[in-house]
């Protein structure tokens, strides 16, 4: 029955979630897999789900109530995975009427899961936690390297989900890497919950990086979520020196204001976190991009406006802005104080962010070049993963560094020009 299967797989949250969707397909391999647009044409229907917010997993239930109404007129499979597997109520899941629930830790046996199924047709509820098993796949040139959290922020329900931070083994993670780089050259982007803070058998994040960079494949390494207590001495030292290291660093501050960051249990203050920013700077160009929460419980109009003066005084390249959402099981759950004005903060926020939209206007910018889009039209990407295009007459620059000026500011990308023909890095 299942030998040639149409597949859609929607997925929300973080790039955590988009790798382990693609770890999921790769396990489908066993099956003739077609990926498909529309789910009314699928066979299996699969959602990763995020629930670090409310807004996603009231989409995640709208959309399993649309599937699971298609199941009427149509012999399909529904999946579900990611955060919610682990965290909702089961009672409330079974009433939706999904087939499979599974997380990450079990995609090992998806197709004895799948088989399984056809044969019995009985609902599988399958939720592993104690093994955290390592994939093999490439994956976009993302890689985990880490699972869960320590830091236990007051908001945030990844420890609950994820547990403490588990490190994948160094040693897999160089080979893995070694044996999926196949290109002349390439970008990396190292993943976890709190990447900076990854620890195995004596090798650090520092470490990690340092050997990574020895490839010669590789031209630039990136890395997210990181954050500022877990950096130490060394990397200032490991930044000045390996020019492979992005100039673009995702550091979440969460808040302006030190009082916020107390409730939040961010254990860092904003001081700490300038001194971090100015330190960076003084080694190198570099821009930054943050995670901001509005109307956390608590906050006044003067701890808003403080989140407001840090944005215009680091002048971040992209600020990712929520709204606070009241999650179970976590510390701020229990806080009493609402804010009932959260959509007047989130319109007055959003002015101040469309401004820095035009940082990089007439900047100079290390573009890597990934391709071209047609004669003498390339494609490059900038540290701060911005995608740029521009005119050249050779070919041969694909897999290297230009420095391009930046002439235009559109939507989703750039326009750039090459000034300088010796300006290759």
């Amino acid at each position: 029955m299942f030998n040639n299967i149409n597949i859609f797989i929607k997925t929300l949250g973080c790039n955590i979630n988009n790798l382990e969707s693609e770890i999921f397909l790769s396990f489908l391999k066993y099956f003739k897999i077609k990926l498909k647009k529309n789910f009314f044409d699928s066979d299996i229907l699969i959602i990763n789900s995020c629930i670090i917010r409310k807004n996603p997993q009231i989409k995640i239930l709208k959309e399993l109530k649309k599937w699971t109404f298609l199941k009427k007129y149509k012999k399909n499979i529904v999946f579900l995975t990611g955060c919610l597997s682990e965290f909702e109520n089961f009672k409330k899941i079974k009433l939706i009427k999904i087939d499979i629930i599974l997380n990450s830790n079990c995609y090992y046996y998806l197709k004895k899961i799948i088989l399984f199924y056809i044969k019995n047709k009985k609902k599988i509820y399958f939720i592993k936690k104690k093994k955290h098993f390592f994939s093999k796949n490439k994956i976009n040139n993302f890689f985990l390297i880490m699972k869960g959290c320590n830091h236990n922020c007051s908001y945030c329900v990844i420890p609950q989900i994820k547990g403490k931070e588990i490190y994948f083994d160094y040693n897999q993670i160089f080979f893995n890497v070694l044996n999926n780089i196949k290109t002349i050259f390439c970008e990396i982007t190292l993943l976890g919950q709190n990447v900076n803070s990854y620890f195995y058998k004596k090798i650090d994040f520092n470490s990690l990086i340092f050997n990574l960079s020895k490839i010669k494949n590789i031209k630039r390494i990136n890395f997210l979520s990181s954050n500022v207590k877990d950096f130490n001495k060394n990397f200032f030292f490991l930044y000045k020196n390996i020019k492979k290291i992005s100039s673009h660093i995702h550091l979440p501050i969460q808040s302006g204001s030190n009082k916020i960051l107390k409730k939040m249990n961010r254990k860092y203050s904003v001081i700490e976190y300038f001194y971090f920013i100015k330190k960076i700077k003084k080694i190198k160009k570099t821009s930054f991009s943050t995670d901001i929460i509005i109307s956390f419980p608590y906050e006044n109009f003067n701890d808003f406006d403080l989140s407001i003066k840090l944005i215009k005084k680091i002048k971040f390249t992209d600020v990712f802005f929520f709204s606070y959402s009241k999650r179970i099981n976590t510390i701020s759950f229990n806080f009493k104080k609402k804010d009932f004005l959260k959509k007047f903060k989130l319109k007055i926020f959003q002015k101040h962010i469309f401004k820095n939209n035009f940082f990089f206007f007439n900047n100079y910018e290390r573009v890597l070049v990934i391709g071209y889009l047609k004669k003498n039209i390339f494609i490059g990407k900038t540290d701060s993963l911005k995608i740029v295009f521009f005119e050249y007459f050779n070919y041969n620059i694909i897999g290297t560094f230009l420095t391009l000026k930046i002439i235009s500011i559109k939507k989703n990308f750039f326009l750039g020009v090459y000034e300088n023909i010796y300006s290759i890095i």
